[in-house]
């Protein structure tokens, strides 16, 4: 039986995770709140204040989950028609602070990873925010017996349309991995909000194609890969100058992370960065929302995250130092 934001039970268990109700302490911007909206089929600013962060299914008695109660809601139609950018990081060039972030990244480096026995998918945080996690993971795997394939003139995952309700441009830009990936090959992705919308939003919101299960079924996050995979065994420097952050779409049952890491980790962040939806960045909501997250930041010279939305959020918001990296720039 299908579960509807009707059967929500208002027991309130799922607000004290809710990163958006916590800010404005308000009952409409709580995880059951927008459940009432929703069956009530009300309008209100509070539904875009849906970070897709998923913490309030964890914590449901009912298993409810409101942004995928959401998500087909507000894209029941086409949506917005938009162009579409491969490479939504060249955004940041029209940013004050966007090409302090920004790094060039040669795909002609990558020549010789034409054939191989796994995908690598490089996203646009890969390219542009965190390329040095790229090789430190091709030195890792260099001495096993498998060879990464990567495909040249990739695209982005689509969370920029996702957040702009533009259902077209996601399919085109969903239906291009398919196209890119297309060998029955895992593949392997280094930012949790792209392996979230490979391995839920695609299936979610094109359920009618059956080609994005098997492609959601092949894919792995990075460090997942390397333990799972290739029986390789993460070791992260243990220093109290570093802050490992956990992004929220790597909280889930879709990885193993929350459990594993805050065992071998000892200084770690469960804080939600204040999401990558680009509807919130022009409305200031990041920003305001730091004040939760830069507490944790005194005395630290690494924050270290696995996102590109988080690693955004955190390099628009912070002077070094800290320095922003991805864990697998660290992984020894």
């Amino acid at each position: 039986m299908k579960k509807r934001p009707e059967d929500c039970v208002h027991c309130g268990k799922c607000i004290a995770s809710c990163p958006s109700y916590r800010f404005f302490l308000q009952e409409s911007f709580s995880p059951r709140g927008r459940n009432l909206l929703l069956s009530k089929d009300l309008n209100s600013q509070a539904l875009d204040f849906c970070l897709f962060c998923e913490n309030c299914k964890s914590l449901c008695p009912q298993g409810l989950n409101f942004p995928e109660f959401y998500l087909k809601k507000i894209f029941k139609d086409k949506g917005y028609s938009l162009p579409i950018l491969s490479d939504s990081l060249n955004l940041l060039h029209f940013h004050p602070e966007g090409k302090r972030l920004y790094k060039k990244f040669d795909p002609l480096s990558l020549e010789k990873f034409r054939e191989g026995d796994f995908y690598i998918y490089l996203s646009c945080g890969l390219k542009h925010l965190y390329p040095e996690a790229l090789f430190v993971f091709l030195e890792k795997v260099k001495s096993l017996k498998v060879k990464p394939k990567i495909p040249l003139n990739q695209d982005c995952c689509g969370i920029i349309y996702l957040s702009l309700r533009s259902k077209e441009a996601l399919k085109r830009l969903a239906l291009n991995k398919i196209s890119l990936f297309k060998e029955n090959k895992p593949i392997v992705t280094f930012c949790a909000t792209c392996y979230w919308m490979f391995k839920r939003v695609y299936t979610l919101l094109f359920e009618e194609e059956a080609d994005f299960k098997a492609l959601s079924e092949r894919t792995y996050f990075a460090l997942d890969f390397l333990t799972n995979f290739l029986n390789l065994e993460p070791f992260f420097e243990e220093d109290s100058h570093i802050l490992y952050h956990l992004p929220c779409h790597l909280k889930n049952n879709l990885t193993f992370h929350e459990r594993s890491l805050n065992k071998i980790l000892k200084n770690f962040s469960f804080s939600c960065c204040g999401s990558a939806k680009i509807t919130l960045w022009l409305r200031g909501f990041q920003k305001g929302y730091s004040k939760f997250w830069k507490r944790e930041l005194i005395g630290k010279k690494i924050l270290a995250t696995a996102c590109t939305g988080c690693y955004l959020n955190f390099g628009f918001q912070v002077r070094r130092p800290p320095e922003i990296k991805h864990w697998i720039e660290i992984l020894k």
